[in-house]
C-alpha cells in the first residue's frame, strides 16, 4: 500500500514537470542581438583664408537601420553648423536600438588655412598695423627661395665672408656646402663627418651651416620666416646678430633671438631645455664683454607648443617695434613679448639662420638620425623670409 502511494505521487510530479516545460517553451520571447547599421558620410575638407581661424561646417546627421528601429546620438566632435578649428576634428555617432545593441561610425572635418599672402605680413585676428600706416616689403632682405640658385646678393653662407669670424660651436662646424636652394626652400642640411675635421686647433665631428643677411636689420621693422626644423639634436634658428668691437664700437654685444629650437632632446639634455624640441623660444641678450658688462644678461620669453617644431612648417614673426618693445608672432597670432630687454636694442644687425650644436643638448648617438636619416630628417627648411617696414598710406 505504501509503495503504490509513492508511485502515484511520482507520476503526478512527472506530469507537472512535463506540463511546465511545455508552457515555458510556448511563452519564450526571442532576444534581439542584431546591431543597428549606421552609415557616416565621407570626410569633409574645408579651406579658409589665411587670416581666418575657424570654418562654419554643415553636415547631414548619419542614418541607421535596425529590425526594431534605432536612435542616433553624437558622442564626439562638433555638431553641424558649428565653427570648426584649424586641423582635424573627428565627429563620432552612436546608434542604439531598444534592446541596447549599439554601433558607431565617424568622419573627419579637416580645416586647412590658405598660405599667408606675400604682399603683407601674416596677421590673424587683431592687426597691429598702426592707423594711417602700411607695411612695405624690403626686397633686399626678403627671399621666396624659388628656383635652385642661392642669392649671393642678399645672403652670406660662407662664415669666412660675413665679418663675424665664427665657424661654429664644436663639435658642429659651419660649412657653406650644406646650404642649398631647391623645391621652393632654403635648405640647411646637417651631417656627421666620416672622420673628425680639425680647424684652428679644434676638432669637429658634425657639420651645420650659417646664413646671414648682407643688409642690416633695425628696430621698427617686422621679420618673419616660414620654417620647419630638422629632426636632429642640432638647432633650427631665426635671429638677429649684432657685430661688436671694443675699439671702434659699438661696445654692446647684443643678440635678438626670434626662434631657437632643436629637433630632438634626450636624457642628456639640460633640464631647462627638455621641451626645446616643441618650443617657440625667443630671447634678448647683452653678452659679457671685456669692455662692457662682466656678466651676460638675458630677458627671454617663450611659448611651449603642442606639436614638435619639426612636425610641420611654422611661421615665426617678430615686430621689433622699438628699442624696448619686441613682439613675437606664431602663425600670425601674438605669442609672447619682451618689454624689458637687458639693454636698448637700438643697433643694426644681420638676419641670421644658424644650424649648430649645443653643449646643453649634446650629440647623442642613441636614437641619432645622422647615419640613417633622410634628407628631410636632416634638413632645416625655410620656405620664405620676409622683412617689412612701415610707411605712410
Amino acid at each position: 500500500m505504501i509503495k503504490m502511494k509513492f508511485t502515484y505521487v511520482s507520476t503526478l510530479l512527472l506530469m507537472f514537470s512535463v506540463a511546465s516545460c511545455s508552457n515555458d517553451s510556448e511563452n519564450e520571447v526571442a532576444i534581439d542581438t542584431e546591431k543597428p547599421i549606421i552609415t557616416c558620410q565621407n570626410n569633409i575638407q574645408v579651406s579658409i583664408a589665411s587670416t581666418e581661424s575657424k570654418a562654419k561646417v554643415d553636415f547631414t546627421i548619419p542614418t541607421a537601420t535596425d529590425n526594431q528601429g534605432a536612435t542616433i546620438t553624437q558622442t564626439g566632435g562638433l555638431t553641424s553648423g558649428k565653427l570648426f578649428p584649424i586641423g582635424t576634428t573627428t565627429n563620432t555617432f552612436l546608434a542604439r536600438d531598444a534592446a541596447g545593441n549599439t554601433a558607431t561610425c565617424n568622419f573627419d572635418v579637416i580645416v586647412t588655412r590658405d598660405p599667408p599672402l606675400s604682399n603683407k605680413p601674416y596677421f590673424i585676428g587683431s592687426d597691429p598695423t598702426p592707423v594711417g600706416k602700411k607695411w612695405t616689403k624690403i626686397e633686399t632682405m626678403s627671399d621666396e627661395f624659388d628656383g635652385t640658385v642661392f642669392d649671393d646678393t642678399k645672403w652670406y653662407r660662407n662664415p669666412a665672408d660675413d665679418g663675424f669670424n665664427w665657424i661654429g660651436r664644436a663639435p658642429g662646424l659651419f660649412e657653406s656646402d650644406n646650404v642649398t636652394v631647391s623645391d621652393g626652400n632654403l635648405n640647411i642640411t646637417v651631417e656627421k663627418f666620416d672622420s673628425p675635421k680639425t680647424v684652428n686647433g679644434t676638432s669637429f665631428t658634425h657639420g651645420g651651416a650659417i646664413v646671414r643677411s648682407k643688409n642690416l636689420a633695425k628696430h621698427g621693422q617686422y621679420y618673419e620666416c616660414r620654417m620647419q626644423a630638422n629632426k636632429t639634436i642640432m638647432s633650427s634658428t631665426f635671429w638677429i646678430a649684432f657685430k661688436q668691437n671694443c675699439n671702434t664700437g659699438p661696445q654692446r654685444k647684443l643678440e635678438l633671438d626670434i626662434q631657437e629650437c632643436v629637433g630632438r632632446v634626450h636624457s642628456g639634455t639640460s633640464d631647462w631645455a627638455k621641451q626645446w624640441d616643441q618650443t617657440f623660444s625667443s630671447n634678448t641678450w647683452r653678452h659679457k664683454q671685456s669692455c662692457d658688462v662682466n656678466q651676460s644678461i638675458q630677458a627671454p620669453a617663450k611659448t611651449v607648443l603642442t606639436e614638435k617644431n619639426n612636425s610641420r612648417f611654422f611661421v615665426y614673426g617678430c615686430w621689433w617695434k622699438s628699442p624696448n618693445e619686441i613682439l613675437f608672432y606664431l602663425d600670425g597670432e601674438l605669442s609672447h613679448s619682451i618689454t624689458n630687454p637687458p639693454a636698448d636694442f637700438d643697433l643694426e644687425g644681420h638676419i641670421t639662420m644658424a644650424i649648430e650644436t649645443y653643449d646643453w643638448n649634446p650629440v647623442d648617438e642613441a636614437g641619432s638620425v645622422f647615419n640613417s636619416g633622410t634628407f628631410d630628417d636632416l634638413t632645416t627648411k625655410y620656405d620664405w623670409i620676409r622683412t617689412w617696414k612701415l610707411e605712410d598710406k
